[in-house]
């Protein structure tokens, strides 16, 4: 797994990429190319997020047009169309494929321009494409070899017609003979009797007009014989089928030059139809989860209203615990917060994460407004999984930030309390040597820290969590594990707050190991002087 993915997994983007789609095997291929595709440049990004700004203001607020077009998408099939002429021949069921993709496609090219809101969002007509494969004029999404691309081969059909229903009456007419021959008026074409059934068996297995079709320990199988006529019927029946396919091979080749002409115009169209799939599927998860459209730009600011880390918000909600949105303006190169844990550092770093590298796919991320850099590069410090056997844990964070420091471009570095995997002094002069360089980067840096050093260096925006409020966890008592976690919860202020150059990161470690229930005599110790 390489950094790219490391940090992706640690992030937990695949939770927030599984909130994203509709219905169907065709969006779902959609969304699995995007996700996978090459990032865009700037520019097209920006007229990316343009024209699903445009879909969503569109569909706002009609929600019978959402359900709509989610029916017509999710019955699109799946399809890969050559993007240039061939003469290649194509096969039946490839035919039938295509025409399907195009009486769905056709739906939804009918429902678009009935639709003058959706103006912007107009696909090409291919009608003659499908009329091409729908010559008696059926509408419908299945296909066959119509008589009507052959006057031979509808002869051919028509005397395969008669010459069955020929052979099915000789047939019948004979089956008629054996039972009154047989003096069996049960009989049928196709039957089982016990070998017990000796004297019936043997009647059976030497009169001309049944042939054994199998046999076992038990039982006899019969089958109705071919009688003369029934013969010759047959000998033309094969005769037919015989030219049938020769004719048939003759039409597929036909048809498949006319419809590779149209082959180019196809593909383009689903080109855009793609586009139109992904950027509908990236409106409604829009709407359904309170995302903006990001104002991208080289500027090293990112400005957020309203921050969402959507999988943990899902998870506490589910809980029953409180979600807290957060505001971010960090506005240097590199912006460190303090605070005490379980007061959301982490949490603010992870979400910018995903806000950065959601914006970078084109995917709107979950907030009221947001101001984004344009990042090549995303790195988290806790995303490396531990593939180095010979390396610590630190040794690893070593190496992976000593790589992302070589990558061209600018980088979003995401430090976790960095080197807090060896010792606390030279722990705390590393990360503070790390800040420092990153100040004087092209990078731009969101960074947390339980040690003193690095929050009072030049250059460095200093944030702290709001924290704990007393007066609410002293009006609560809980007694299990998890009514604990919930109160401190509901004490927690994650709001971030500007704090004064130099000012040393706030102590509240006691306090929460207070509220997570360590005993009074172990805090007692803590109040102790050597």
């Amino acid at each position: 797994m390489n950094i790219r993915s490391q940090t992706a997994k640690a992030l937990g983007l695949s939770e927030i990429f599984n909130l994203i789609g509709i219905d169907g095997e065709y969006p779902a291929e959609v969304k699995k190319q995007e996700l996978q595709r090459t990032p865009r440049p700037l520019g097209e990004l920006k007229s990316h997020f343009e024209r699903l700004q445009q879909m969503i203001d569109f569909l706002k607020g009609r929600e019978n047009e959402m359900r709509e077009l989610k029916e017509l998408f999710a019955h699109i099939p799946k399809l890969e169309i050559p993007a240039k002429k061939g003469n290649r021949i194509f096969a039946l069921h490839e035919l039938f494929l295509f025409k399907q993709w195009l009486y769905h496609y056709g739906r939804l090219h009918s429902w678009l321009r009935k639709k003058a809101w959706l103006g912007e969002f107009i696909l090409p007509d291919l009608s003659q494409v499908f009329a091409l494969l729908d010559p008696e004029g059926g509408a419908l999404p299945s296909f066959h070899l119509s008589p009507a691309y052959s006057q031979k081969l509808g002869e051919i059909l028509h005397r395969q017609f008669q010459f069955a229903n020929r052979l099915k009456h000789s047939r019948a007419e004979f089956l008629a003979t054996a039972r009154e021959e047989l003096d069996l008026p049960q009989l049928k074409e196709e039957f089982t009797i016990s070998r017990a059934e000796t004297q019936l068996a043997n009647r059976i297995l030497h009169s001309p007009f049944f042939v054994l079709s199998s046999e076992s320990v038990a039982n006899y199988s019969f089958v109705l014989a071919d009688d003369e006529g029934s013969l010759e019927l047959k000998k033309e029946l094969a005769l037919l089928q015989e030219k049938r396919e020769a004719e048939e091979a003759q039409v597929l080749k036909k048809l498949s030059i006319s419809l590779g002409e149209y082959l180019p115009s196809m593909f383009a169209a689903q080109v855009l139809l793609n586009i139109y799939c992904w950027l509908f599927t990236l409106a409604d998860f829009a709407m359904r989860y309170g995302c903006s459209i990001p104002k991208l730009s080289r500027k090293r600011v990112l400005r957020i209203k309203s921050a969402v880390n959507l999988p943990l918000k899902l998870h506490l909600e589910s809980l029953g615990r409180r979600w807290q949105s957060v505001d971010y303006d960090f506005n240097k190169p590199v912006s460190l917060l303090t605070g005490p844990n379980m007061g959301g550092k982490t949490t603010v770093l992870k979400t910018a994460g995903q806000l950065c590298w959601l914006a970078r796919l084109g995917i709107p991320p979950p907030c009221e407004e947001a101001e984004i850099p344009f990042f090549d590069h995303i790195w988290y410090n806790q995303s490396e999984s531990g593939s180095e056997a010979d390396l610590s844990s630190f040794g690893r964070e070593v190496v992976a930030f000593s790589e992302t420091l070589k990558q061209d471009g600018n980088t979003l570095f995401l430090l976790d309390e960095f080197a807090r995997g060896t010792n606390p002094t030279e722990g705390e002069k590393l990360a503070s040597a790390v800040l420092k360089h990153l100040c004087d980067s092209r990078h731009f840096c969101l960074a947390s820290t339980h040690f003193t050093a690095p929050a009072l260096l030049e250059g460095v925006a200093h944030y702290g969590i709001a924290g704990l409020d007393p007066a609410i966890l002293d009006q609560k008592k809980p007694l299990s594990p998890s009514q604990r976690l919930k109160a401190l919860n509901e004490a927690m202020n994650y709001e971030l707050q500007r704090l004064k150059t130099n000012q040393a990161p706030p102590l509240s470690a006691i306090r929460v190991a207070r509220a997570l229930g360590l005993p009074q005599e172990i805090l007692n110790l803590t109040q102790t002087e050597e």
